[in-house]
């Protein structure tokens, strides 16, 4: 296999994204790694097009760590509901690392330019990183290049973004788990093992949130 490191070669695009970066050419597809909420086809179809959908593999991808790390925004906080504790706002970020013992499990997506607004809406200063794939299924064993969503500012447009100590929103874990279980056990196994909260896996854990579903 390739040097993860040459993943790091690839353009990133910085927060809020150019749509002419992204797509040279009108029939260009974007290959977008949804490693929270996304995963969740059903949460997904509230902002990715029918034939985005349609594109959805599982897949792993490498040399970087998913962490419970992002501060819920006023929006999610519309979609997910505020009655839970403060410290409980917590949804899913991702870090490079390029460390190959550091990896987690995700759906990829073949984005066009339509799909953009819509997750420019949803998605909220995270930046597109790009990361080595391989399919979940072991089906095609070459790997490929996904962009993931990385936060890596503290706060953007007077609002937090980061807070190591937050716990996950219950109600936007159960959808990650959720959409994870709908693939397979195996592939909810393999969320669990990969995500980080309070600097510990969830499998690790004794919040019984994280034996939920």
């Amino acid at each position: 296999m390739s040097s993860l490191c040459t993943a790091r070669h690839a353009a990133e695009h910085l927060y809020p994204w150019s749509v002419d970066d992204l797509f040279p050419t009108p029939d260009h597809r974007l290959p977008l790694i949804g490693y929270g909420s996304l995963m969740n086809l059903a949460s997904a179809r509230r902002s990715l097009s029918a034939e985005c959908l349609a594109s959805a593999k599982p897949v792993i991808v490498l040399g970087a760590r998913r962490i419970y790390e992002y501060v819920m925004s006023p929006r999610g906080r519309g979609v997910y509901g505020e009655a839970v504790a403060h410290d409980q706002f917590g949804v899913l970020n991702a870090q490079a690392t390029g460390d190959r013992a550091d990896w987690f499990n995700a759906m990829m997506f073949q984005m066009s330019v339509d799909d953009i607004p819509a997750l420019l809406s949803r998605e909220s200063a995270y930046d597109l990183v790009p990361a080595w794939t391989l399919c979940w299924n072991g089906e095609a064993p070459q790997p490929s290049i996904g962009y993931f969503f990385s936060c890596r500012r503290d706060s953007y447009d007077g609002r937090q973004l980061l807070d190591s100590q937050i716990l996950p929103h219950p109600g936007y874990h159960a959808i990650c788990e959720e959409g994870c279980e709908a693939i397979s056990p195996e592939f909810l196994h393999a969320f669990r093992t990969t995500t980080w909260a309070r600097q510990a896996r969830l499998i690790d854990a004794v919040d019984p949130q994280a034996e939920s579903t």
